[in-house]
């Protein structure tokens, strides 16, 4: 009794090619996702600077006396407006580099346009003094 013909699935597979080029796909998108590690963003508003890191989070803030001189809740608007530039700027950073890696027309540049949108795309808010809290 003899076994099936094995040597019928030497060489390339009718799907072979495909599967090459998701392998690919894949390294590009995991080499990709790495690389985001080491961008930033960075913006100043009206006297308050900052850097975010790769992930959209506050590295770097620096507020100027000047930026002060209206109290603490300009302060923190200004703040709030500059993390947000920052983002914006790390999110085109992040946006430029999918294109060059996946195709400006791509799904995957698509992808990454929508969840930045989604991640970056409102500003924060100043919440109201609640004087009947005590956060101390």
């Amino acid at each position: 009794m003899t076994g099936p013909d094995l040597h019928r699935f030497d060489g390339d597979t009718p799907a072979q090619p495909e599967l090459n080029r998701l392998i690919e796909d894949a390294r590009r998108a995991v080499a990709w996702r790495a690389s985001l590690s080491s961008l930033t963003g960075t913006a100043e508003v009206e006297g308050v600077r900052v850097v975010v890191n790769g992930n959209g989070g506050l590295h770097t803030l620096t507020v100027s006396d000047e930026a002060c001189s209206e109290g603490g809740d300009v302060v923190s608007g200004l703040i709030l407006r500059a993390v947000h530039a920052a983002q914006q700027d790390l999110a085109q950073g992040v946006r430029r580099t999918g294109r060059e890696t996946f195709g400006a027309r791509s799904p995957q540049a698509r992808t990454v346009a929508t969840a930045l949108e989604a991640k970056f795309g409102s500003i924060g808010e100043v919440l109201p003094q609640r004087p009947d809290i005590d956060i101390t």
